[in-house]
């Protein structure tokens, strides 16, 4: 069993599925459509648009019946979708901005270095003679990992000591839809990606996952335990949802 805090919006990976058209009313809606080991149609719009799976038994025809009959649920949740705010795009270029711990960051490329500092708001990154921009992007991701790394490990470590825990081994997580997820055997995940975010929302999604420890379920033994770690954890979770979109495609 494991226990996991959803992510609502994150960086979109490659989609999966082939890519199909079917007419809805008067809009020609795209989707990716794949076989899959269940018992009925599911469809599922998220950071990829409309996505369906069906059994590997069922005819095309049957799912685009499908499709239609649910055809006013999905353009108009197609029509949110379109709607909600897209994370923005870091291209690792000089005076490019991200974020990190809630604070704006400037990108600066540095000629004929190869350390990466942060000072005063200002990420100098150090660039080789014929730079290639994929190996630049990649360096400085690694940077942005490592640095989540330490950061989460030192907020874990002290909310475990709160606790009365051992400090729980930590691995960092691309997951694509969660902020974190404790394990049974008390491993805990955490998304590198949090580090882009104020700390008290860090400390939120730490104390949540510390807590399953204690209770692996979100009972109301288990929300009296993230209380007892974070006070204010209503409020945290509430601003947590609220601000997936902000996190930036790397």
């Amino acid at each position: 069993m494991q226990i996991e805090l959803p992510l609502a919006i994150a960086p979109m990976p490659v989609p999966v599925g082939t890519l199909r058209y079917i007419q809805l009313g008067s809009e020609i809606v795209g989707y990716r459509f794949r076989r899959a080991r269940r018992r009925s149609i599911g469809i599922v719009i998220d950071d990829d648009g409309l996505r369906v799976a069906a059994p590997g038994h069922t005819p095309v025809a049957e799912v685009e019946v499908f499709l239609r009959e649910k055809m006013h649920w999905i353009l108009k949740k197609l029509s949110e979708w379109r709607a909600a705010p897209k994370p923005p795009v870091v291209n690792w270029s000089d005076g490019a901005t991200i974020a990190l711990l809630g604070s704006p960051v400037t990108i600066a490329l540095v000629p004929g270095r190869r350390d990466i500092v942060l000072e005063k708001g200002r990420l100098g990154i150090g660039l080789a003679p014929r730079g290639d921009p994929a190996a630049l992007r990649k360096r400085g991701i690694a940077w942005i990992k490592e640095r989540a790394r330490s950061l989460l490990g030192e907020r874990l470590a002290l909310y475990a000591a709160n606790l009365g825990v051992p400090t729980p081994t930590l691995a960092l997580s691309s997951a694509r839809r969660q902020w974190g997820l404790c394990r049974e055997d008390g491993r805990v995940r955490l998304n590198w990606r949090l580090i882009h975010l104020p700390l008290h929302l860090v400390d939120y999604v730490v104390a949540h996952e510390l807590a399953h420890l204690r209770e692996m379920n979100h009972s109301t033994r288990f929300w009296a335990v993230v209380g007892g770690l974070y006070p204010d954890y209503r409020k945290a979770r509430s601003e947590l949802r609220h601000c997936s979109h902000r996190l930036p495609i790397l």
